[in-house]
C-alpha cells in the first residue's frame, strides 16, 4: 500500500511540473518546433543512442561477465538483458537504477553461472558507468560555475550533490577495494549504518553480500585489463550521449560544442535521479532551465526532453519484449525466490496463459 501511495505520489508530482514546463515552454513554439523536426533526425538521434545503451553497453557487460566465468557468453543473451534492465528501470522511480535485479538474474538463467557473480557484473558495470558519468558531469558543472552566475541556491545545491557523489565513491573504494581495517566492505558498511541489517530479510543475506563484495573486489584488483576495456567503453558510451544531444540540438537550428553538450548532460543526468517513474516533468522541467540558462530557448528546451524521450520509450517497448521473449523461452523453468517480484508475476501470467492444460 506505501509503495502505491508513493508511485501515485510522485506521478501526481511529475505530472504537475510537466503541466508547469508546458506553460514555460509555450505549447504553441513547441509544436511549430515538432512539426518542422525532420524524421531522418529522429532516426538518427535513435539510432546513436541505441548504439550507445544497448551495444556498447551490453558489449561493456559481456567483457565483465566472461572475466568472472571460463566461458564465452553470447552478446546477443546479454544484448537482451541489458535491455530488459533498461525498459524496468525506466519504469521505477529513478531512470537510472531499478532494473538491475531483472537483468542480474536475466544473465544468471542464461550464462548458467551463481546468483552473485551475476549480481556482482551488474554492480561492477554500474560502477564504472557511474564514475565515467560522473567526470563528464563534472566537466559540465565546472563549465556551468565558470561561465554563468548561478542563482546561490542552485549553485549550493549542485555543490551538494557534487560533495555526496564523490563521498560515495570514495566510500566504495575505500572499504570495498582497498578493504578498510573495521573488515566490512562498502554495502555491509551501509547496511550497518543505516541498520539495515535489523531487518531479518538483510540479515539472512549478509554471506551473499560478502561473497559479492569479495567478487567486486577482486576484479577491480586482478582484472586490471578487463577493468581498463570496460572504463574505455563507458567513456565512448557517455560521448555518445553527448553527441546525441548535438544531434537533436543541430537539427533544432542551434550549435553547440563539448561545454555545451557536457552542461546538458549535467542537468539531464541529474533529472534522471530524481525519483518519478520516467523523470515525468523533472526531465522537462530541467531541460527548460539549462537551455534558458544557454541561451538556447525554453522551447527548444522542451522540445529537446520530448524527442528524447520519445526515442527512450521506444528502447523501452524494445526492453519490454526482450523480456517477454526471456519469459516465454524459460516458461518450464522453476525461478527461485531470489528472482525479482516483477519476474516471477510476469512468469507466473504467462504459465496461466500458455500451460493450460
Amino acid at each position: 500500500m506505501k509503495k502505491v501511495f508513493f508511485l501515485s505520489s510522485s506521478l501526481l508530482v511529475g505530472l504537475l511540473l510537466f503541466i508547469l514546463a508546458i506553460q514555460q515552454a509555450g505549447i504553441d513554439s513547441v509544436v511549430k518546433t515538432i512539426l518542422f523536426f525532420p524524421p531522418s533526425a529522429i532516426l538518427a538521434v535513435f539510432l546513436t543512442n541505441f548504439f550507445a545503451i544497448c551495444v556498447i553497453g551490453a558489449l561493456r557487460w559481456k567483457i565483465i561477465i566472461e572475466s568472472q566465468n571460463s566461458h564465452k557468453m553470447s552478446f546477443i543473451k546479454v544484448l537482451r538483458a541489458k535491455l530488459a534492465g533498461f525498459a524496468v528501470s525506466y519504469i521505477t522511480p529513478s531512470v537510472l537504477v531499478g532494473g538491475e535485479p531483472v537483468r542480474a538474474y536475466m544473465i544468471k538463467e542464461e550464462a548458467g553461472c551463481d546468483w552473485e557473480r551475476s549480481f556482482a557484473s551488474v554492480i561492477i558495470d554500474q560502477a564504472i558507468y557511474f564514475f565515467t558519468m560522473f567526470l563528464f558531469m563534472m566537466m559540465g558543472f565546472l563549465f556551468l560555475v565558470d561561465h554563468f552566475s548561478l542563482p546561490v541556491s542552485v549553485f549550493y545545491g549542485f555543490g551538494i550533490i557534487i560533495f555526496a557523489t564523490f563521498l560515495i565513491f570514495y566510500l566504495f573504494y575505500f572499504k570495498l577495494i582497498n578493504k578498510s581495517s573495521d573488515g566490512h566492505g562498502f554495502f555491509l558498511f551501509i547496511i550497518k549504518t543505516i541498520r539495515l541489517d535489523k531487518i531479518k530479510f538483510i540479515e539472512k543475506k549478509k554471506e551473499n553480500i560478502e561473497r559479492i563484495e569479495k567478487i567486486i573486489a577482486k576484479f577491480f584488483k586482478k582484472e586490471r585489463k578487463s577493468f581498463l576495456k570496460a572504463f574505455v567503453l563507458a567513456i565512448v558510451e557517455v560521448s555518445l550521449y553527448l553527441i546525441t544531444i548535438w544531434i537533436i540540438v543541430l537539427y533544432l537550428d542551434r550549435t553547440i560544442d563539448f561545454a555545451y553538450s557536457a552542461a546538458i548532460f549535467f542537468i539531464l543526468t541529474l533529472a534522471n535521479f530524481i525519483p518519478i517513474p520516467g523523470s515525468l516533468g523533472s526531465f522537462e522541467a530541467s531541460l527548460i532551465f539549462i537551455f534558458n540558462l544557454l541561451d538556447l530557448g525554453k522551447s527548444n528546451g522542451f522540445t529537446f526532453s520530448l524527442i528524447f524521450r520519445s526515442v527512450n520509450v521506444a528502447l523501452v517497448f524494445i526492453g519490454f519484449f526482450s523480456l517477454i521473449y526471456f519469459e516465454l523461452k524459460t516458461i518450464s523453468h522453476h525461478f527461485s525466490l531470489e528472482a525479482p517480484k516483477p519476474l516471477l508475476r510476469m512468469h507466473r501470467f504467462l504459465v496461466r496463459v500458455f500451460c493450460k492444460k
